[in-house]
């Protein structure tokens, strides 16, 4: 009797399959499908002002991308640049500014070496004046800064958590 039962849940489970593949033009078809996830990596920055932050943030992009870089803390000699972005609010001037020096880096081949940082509440106004620099030993290549687990804030110590999609 167990023999026969299994036997007809046995048919009944191939007749479903095999009208699911027919069906699907011969495809096995599923409700759902396996996708492959890149990991991302994120860090946190805590610092006096806002100000420290975005040129602290920088570091630790580049820090996560490049591995050591104390020898970027003393370069002095390089391209004098000054970058401007705006933003809506402080979370996205925060990932405006990040994706801004990885595209300087992918477009240019070289580092934004922040020196000063002024933020401008409010109007969410970066200028950030530094230094192109050329340092070329990336580890970990970034895509981009994104806003997912985004923590960000002004006062009364500045703060940032962000994660970086790699």
């Amino acid at each position: 009797m167990e023999d026969f039962i299994f036997r007809g849940i046995l048919w009944a489970a191939l007749k479903v399959a095999l009208f699911y593949y027919f069906c699907r033009g011969g495809a096995w078809y599923m409700a759902w499908k396996e996708i492959e996830h890149t990991a991302d990596v994120g860090f946190e920055v805590e610092t006096q002002s806002l100000n420290d932050l975005f040129i602290e943030a920088a570091f630790a992009l580049y820090g996560v991308c490049y591995g050591d870089i104390s020898v970027l803390r003393g370069i002095r000699h390089g391209s004098h640049e000054t970058i401007m972005i705006d933003g809506i609010d402080l979370e996205e001037l925060m990932v405006s500014w990040l994706n801004e020096l990885i595209y300087i880096w992918e477009s240019k081949n070289v580092l934004f070496i922040p020196l000063h940082v002024n933020v401008k509440r409010g109007s969410w106004h970066l200028e950030a004046d530094g230094l192109f620099a050329v340092y070329r030993q990336i580890q970990l290549p970034i895509k981009a800064a994104t806003y997912g687990g985004l923590v960000i804030r002004g006062e009364p110590r500045p703060f940032l958590r962000i994660f970086l999609d790699v």
